[in-house]
């Protein structure tokens, strides 16, 4: 029951429902619950400790406090970077014992998501972008974690059976509609990226069918996007004839500009505010170049050393463990929108991916132990595997 409370309130934080009573409540709230959650899996007996993260963030919070002092950065925006950074604490630590928690706040977040979603898509009188809205103000965000849970109900579909099975299967069905409602070009292009995944890696045959059907529309893209229908879908999701006032390249450039005048410490906690605030928006829509931007290179160097140690996890799922490759799909779903979004701005975002790598972890040390064991196994004589066998 505590385990069940706790996967709750994690939930609310990290969907943003906090939001409806004070969005600083959802920011303090989900960075303070990153560091319990760190704190707990440190305190286990046979607790991973991952040094990187850990020296990492602790050198990444150092440098935003010092970038605060010398900017004379505003209170309030030093309070929210140094939330984020701290958050980052929670990827240094891992346990199995862990694990239910994780779980339950995945799924919880994955349920109580596409809820809300496919509610507020039954009141609108026509599907387009920024029709769905969510209590933090990052509608975005709500996509991003949809297809960072995603991957467990694609493993709880495999693990299951009968109507179990069917409920999982309808469940990702739902998902699949909520992240189209969002209307986010990110979001539906990382869904449909964690799906051919997990059909290549999981039915072969499915995976001939996947792979020959992306190669025809390839080949005839031309003559594809010419159907009316086609064209009509295409262009109300943004993907065709969609100009942006304030265009992601012309954003970074401007970061760029600035991070060359500020290389060391940047320009502060709340300091892109004032520059990009002439392009209407507040942040570079980048994770790196953000963290670059508001803090400096090198602190923006750390966290890009942090991403591809994850990324790292990813690699080694692909060339050596098949069953747990799916519990690695979600860093893929972060880096994918870290491009183009900052999903580190929500503490609560961290936290998912924190519960996300948990289970990757735990899962890729499950498969480790498992292989060692069948080879041993298979070395034995003829004679005494037999007899073991009996």
């Amino acid at each position: 029951m505590p385990t069940t409370i706790a996967a709750l309130i994690a939930t609310l934080f990290t969907t943003g429902m906090t939001s409806t009573v004070s969005h600083q409540l959802t920011i303090i709230g989900g960075s303070i619950a990153t560091v319990i959650f760190a704190a707990s899996v440190a305190i286990r007996p046979n607790a991973n400790v991952y040094p990187a993260f850990l020296f990492g963030t602790v050198a990444m919070i150092v440098i935003a406090l010092v970038s605060s002092e010398a900017t004379t950065a505003p209170f309030s925006s030093t309070i929210h970077v140094l939330c984020m950074y701290t958050a980052l604490l929670g990827l240094a630590f891992s346990s199995p014992h862990l694990s239910n928690f994780c779980q339950q706040f995945m799924i919880g977040t994955n349920l109580l998501l596409t809820a809300f979603i496919l509610y507020q898509g039954q009141h609108v009188e026509t599907v387009k972008a920024w029709q769905i809205s969510s209590p933090s103000g990052a509608a975005n965000s709500m996509a991003t974690q949809i297809n960072m849970t995603l991957p467990l109900i694609l493993a709880r579909i495999t693990a299951s059976t009968g109507q179990k099975k069917f409920a999982y299967v309808a469940l990702v069905c739902l998902n699949c509609m909520a992240v189209m409602l969002v209307m986010s070009r990110n979001g539906i292009g990382t869904m449909l990226i964690i799906l051919a995944l997990y059909v290549l890696f999981n039915y072969k045959r499915l995976a001939v069918l996947v792979s020959s059907t992306i190669m025809g529309l390839v080949v005839s893209l031309d003559s594809i996007l010419q159907l009316p229908l086609v064209n009509e879908v295409l262009t109300k999701m943004r993907f065709v004839g969609y100009t942006s006032a304030t265009p992601r390249t012309l954003i970074w450039q401007l970061a760029w500009n600035d991070m060359k005048l500020h290389p060391i410490l940047g320009v502060g906690p709340g300091g892109p505010q004032k520059t990009l605030g002439l392009l209407d928006t507040y942040h570079a829509h980048n994770n790196y170049m953000q963290v670059a931007l508001e803090t400096g290179i090198p602190s923006g160097l750390i966290f890009t050393l942090l991403v591809l140690l994850l990324l790292r996890l990813f690699g080694k799922a692909i060339l050596q463990s098949q069953a747990a490759f799916v519990y690695t799909l979600p860093i893929l779903a972060y880096f994918t929108n870290s491009c183009t979004e900052l999903p580190m701005s929500q503490p609560g975002t961290t936290l998912l991916l924190i519960a996300c790598v948990h289970e990757a972890r735990v899962a890729m040390q499950r498969q480790n132990r498992t292989i060692p064991a069948l080879e041993n196994y298979t070395r034995l004589p003829v004679k005494q595997s037999m007899a073991r066998a009996a």
